[in-house]
């Protein structure tokens, strides 16, 4: 049996197991630099969740007070320049209570629940204004946005953190030349995102509604002179009979046939179809600063390639197109480059547009076609055509003209 000093001397040693607790890392740390910053007479602990200081006088009496800090990991920066701050005060002479009430009353108030990042508001209302677009209206196919709108939502995430709409259309269109229609189509659809958005006041009018005349953010393109080089029916014909004859090639030799014998642009080939009454259509709008193009019928030259081909056939029976990753001029200049063939017609100034080109040389040089009706077949305005076309089309067809008048004077002329 244990003496009464053997049970007291265990006592003693129970209370102290059962009081004493492990100090961690972070606590052992602070403690460290507190007593490195303001000697051993503060100390800091745990009461309720936040954080004691415990400070010890020099005639050996101690009080105590809370910081309005929480005892975390997190906290134990502030927590240290809080002790410094009132360790200085007290120093001065300033009472314990009155140095924490001075620093209770400096510390900033925990904030508020704030708005989120204007950076994820701006792409939250991109979506919502895709979701609207897309799924409750239709004004945009799922394609479209898939793949037209997703160049403008890489372009807005980068320059989210702008301030108001005018930054933010500013820096938007900074990624492209004044003028360019990249440049031009990605400030449409940030523009139309924020006025929709201002709308529905999921984002704050006065900081985001944009200027309804947006040119002057686009700016203005400086015309080249620059001629668009079309690609000649040898050419075309050399180039088709040079692909592989693999999938792909198959699939891009009917995408290059559909282009030469229509002059259609890349992207139109996803607009093609049989109408009723057995007329091919393109419905393709074309949106730019002189309006909206309409869909148009679509009418080949030469017609025997369109018959030798089957074109109108295989457009009927769904045969498959490549794929149009990134759009089909992106894609078939990716296909182009990797064709030998092409290599001579490239360094000539050729690319997928120059299927297109190749049409109205041929509706002007081989057809005599009017200005007119060239652009009429084409989904264009006659003064685009004679912007683009101009400077060879019509040198090209002049002297066929005049024979043409000549001709006419003469049957007038000697008519009886």
């Amino acid at each position: 049996m244990l003496s009464f000093r053997g049970r007291a001397s265990l006592a003693r040693h129970s209370r102290h197991s059962v009081v004493t607790r492990p100090v961690t890392p972070w606590v052992q740390g602070l403690r460290s630099q507190l007593k490195l910053s303001v000697g051993p007479a503060y100390r800091v602990g745990e009461q309720r969740g936040k954080c004691k200081l415990d400070v010890r006088f020099e005639d050996g009496s101690r009080k105590t007070a809370v910081l309005p800090i929480p005892w975390l990991p997190a906290q134990a920066q502030l927590i240290q320049r809080a002790v410094e701050a009132i360790a200085g005060q007290v120093a001065m002479g300033l009472p314990l209570a009155d140095a924490v009430a001075t620093y209770a009353g400096a510390t900033p108030a925990a904030p508020s629940a704030a708005a989120a990042p204007i950076q994820a508001q701006l792409m939250e209302a991109w979506e919502a204004f895709g979701h609207h677009k897309v799924r409750q209206t239709g004004q945009i196919k799922p394609t479209t946005w898939a793949e037209e709108y997703h160049y403008t939502a890489k372009r807005l995430e980068q320059v989210a953190d702008a301030v108001n709409a005018v930054e933010l259309l500013t820096r938007a269109g900074e990624a492209w030349k004044p003028g360019q229609r990249r440049r031009q189509i990605t400030l449409q659809h940030i523009a139309a995102m924020l006025r929709w958005a201002c709308s529905e006041q999921r984002l704050p009018a006065e900081q985001w509604q944009p200027p309804a005349d947006i040119s002057r953010f686009v700016g203005t393109r400086v015309e080249t002179t620059t001629e668009r080089t079309p690609l000649r029916d040898e050419q075309i014909l050399a180039l088709l009979e040079a692909l592989p004859a693999d999938a792909a090639g198959k699939r891009w030799l009917f995408a290059f046939q559909l282009m030469a014998a229509y002059g259609l642009r890349p992207v139109e080939l996803s607009y093609l179809r049989i109408s009723a009454t057995g007329e091919l259509w393109c419905d393709y709008r074309k949106r730019s600063g002189g309006g909206t193009t309409q869909p148009r019928q679509l009418r080949a030259l030469h017609p025997e390639w369109e018959q030798e081909w089957q074109l109108r056939e295989r457009i009927a029976a769904g045969d498959a197109l490549p794929p149009d990753g990134g759009g089909y001029g992106n894609a078939a200049r990716r296909y182009l480059d990797r064709q030998s063939v092409w290599c001579p017609m490239k360094a000539a100034g050729c690319t997928s547009y120059s299927f297109r080109h190749g049409y109205a040389l041929r509706a002007h040089q081989a057809f005599g076609l009017s200005v007119r009706v060239a652009a009429k077949l084409m989904g264009h305005s006659v003064e685009t055509h004679v912007r683009h076309y101009g400077s060879w089309a019509d040198a090209d067809t002049i002297d066929a003209a005049i024979a043409q008048g000549m001709k006419f004077r003469q049957l007038i002329t000697t008519a009886p």
